[in-house]
């Protein structure tokens, strides 16, 4: 009885495994789409292989011929009629046909492990739309409507320095973004509209899509500008010239043309260098006279401290935050003693600061004669600063001896009257409504004094001294180019 019951299971063991492997091959050879699955959603569980890839091509070049129609602002439509494949609607084909050789290619346990698994699965469906594309394609249709003319705000300043202000120009134009939603989403209810690929055939009616608009705005607005909070003159300062060579005049005349409108934002650094290689970029510069050493000699950009200097005072009057000034080594007419700054590539700037909760507004003017700088921005108005300096000593010049053979023992022969040095202390002095509250001791400058030139016979002349400054590096003040000549000249 045993025996009989073992050899009985033995065959309903045998036979479900017969029937199982039967199943299986049935399954795993299947041709068709896993049942209850959905792509997006459109039905197509059960679908035979080549019904399912021909009618997934079928509704897809349906879709990107379909003709589209805008309507705009007001109910008016476009003439001109385009495609969904035109404005650059896409169904990602090579996803979709990697999706079908998933469900149809593999080896027999692969395909029925994901029949299996793909069962009442929703299975992703996305379409997409290139803005490049739509912006493109419209831009070529409706030229005028894409790209409608915008004009900046804009800020004077009066004659009498007032600042106005002159508001944008706005328009409206297509809205790319939205407009791209609109489009997929006809795309989807198109696409799973469709019926067989009998249905491509026939001939559709345009479908009408509304176009969304949005305000087109400047770089440049009146809120942008006035939210700068440059509302007033605060400081001007302004130097003089009469006289100057040509070369000089171009030189402070392009370098504050460099200036001119620069725009500072709170906290933010001004530096002069910028300007100078700007400027030396854009226009170049002249032979003007430079300070070489110590010593006014012939050279390139001569006159370009002149304009770091009138900064340099604008800048005081303000009240704003100084980085870094240098005095020339020689004195300077333009201003008085310890209010100079001048400039030496690499070795001298002037640097300033926006130390002011608002941004600042750099303005300049020159003609052959003066040269002015402006600022705006905003401080309080009751608040005034002074400059002033004192002469704490005067330097008397030294005497240079140079050999002369032709003079007589003894005799002398004045070639160069000396000029005397100073030590200078400089103060800001801060008033508020006229009344002294605080003074900042700026800097205590020294200007070299020049030497009298006196020729007398060999004999009794001194050796000469070095006309290069200690370390042997020469440097060009108030330019930028000067020869440097050899010793003894």
């Amino acid at each position: 009885m045993n025996r009989q019951l073992a050899n009985r299971l033995m065959l309903i063991a045998v036979a479900g495994i017969v029937a199982l492997w039967i199943w299986f091959w049935w399954y795993s050879g299947q041709r068709t789409v896993p049942q209850g699955v959905r792509l997006g959603e459109w039905s197509v569980g059960g679908m035979p292989e080549e019904q399912f890839r021909l009618e997934l091509k079928a509704r897809l070049t349906q879709l990107y011929g379909e003709p589209v129609r805008f309507e705009m602002i007001g109910g008016d439509q476009e003439k001109e009629t385009f495609t969904l494949g035109q404005l650059g609607l896409s169904a990602e084909e090579r996803r979709l046909s990697k999706l079908a050789d998933y469900l149809f290619e593999g080896d027999r346990l692969t395909k029925a492990k994901r029949r299996w698994h793909l069962r009442n699965t929703v299975l992703p469906f996305e379409l997409s739309l290139s803005d490049d594309m739509l912006r493109k394609t419209l831009t070529a249709a409706w030229p005028a409507r894409m790209n409608p003319p915008v004009k900046n705000a804009e800020r004077t300043v009066t004659a009498d320095d007032r600042i106005m202000y002159t508001p944008e120009q706005r328009a409206h134009t297509v809205d790319i973004s939205r407009l791209a939603e609109r489009l997929i989403a006809v795309g989807y209810e198109l696409f799973y509209a469709a019926g067989h690929s009998d249905a491509a055939k026939a001939p559709a009616p345009a479908t009408i899509v509304q176009v969304p608009m949005r305000e087109q705005l400047p770089e440049v607005t009146l809120e942008m500008l006035k939210a700068q909070g440059i509302n007033r003159k605060i400081s001007e300062f302004t130097t003089y010239f009469p006289g100057s060579v040509p070369g000089r005049v171009h030189n402070i005349q392009a370098t504050a043309a460099t200036v001119h409108d620069k725009l500072l934002a709170p906290g933010e650094r001004f530096d002069y260098g910028t300007i100078i290689r700007a400027t030396e970029q854009k226009v170049g510069y002249r032979e003007a006279p430079v300070i070489l050493n110590g010593k006014l000699v012939p050279g390139i950009g001569g006159g370009i401290c002149q304009v770091s200097t009138t900064l340099y005072n604008a800048v005081l009057l303000a009240g704003l935050k100084v980085n870094e000034r240098r005095n020339h080594s020689l004195p300077v007419s333009y201003v008085p003693l310890g209010q100079d700054a001048t400039y030496a590539d690499g070795y001298i700037n002037f640097m300033f600061t926006n130390s002011t909760e608002h941004y600042l507004w750099i303005r300049t003017e020159s003609d052959a004669n003066r040269v002015t700088v402006k600022l705006f921005g905003t401080t309080p108005e009751s608040v005034t600063y002074e400059v002033e300096s004192n002469i704490l000593q005067t330097l008397e010049p030294p005497v240079k001896y140079v050999r002369n053979p032709t003079l007589q023992i003894g005799e002398q022969s004045i070639l160069q009257q000396g000029k005397p040095g100073y030590v200078v202390e400089t103060f800001r002095i801060r008033k508020e409504n006229g009344v002294v509250v605080g003074k900042e001791r700026l800097s205590q400058d020294k200007y070299q004094p020049q030497p009298s030139l006196i020729a007398v016979h060999g004999s009794d002349a001194a050796p000469d001294g070095k006309d290069a400054p200690p370390g042997g590096r020469s440097i060009i003040e108030d330019g930028v180019f000067a020869p440097v000549f050899p010793k003894g000249r």
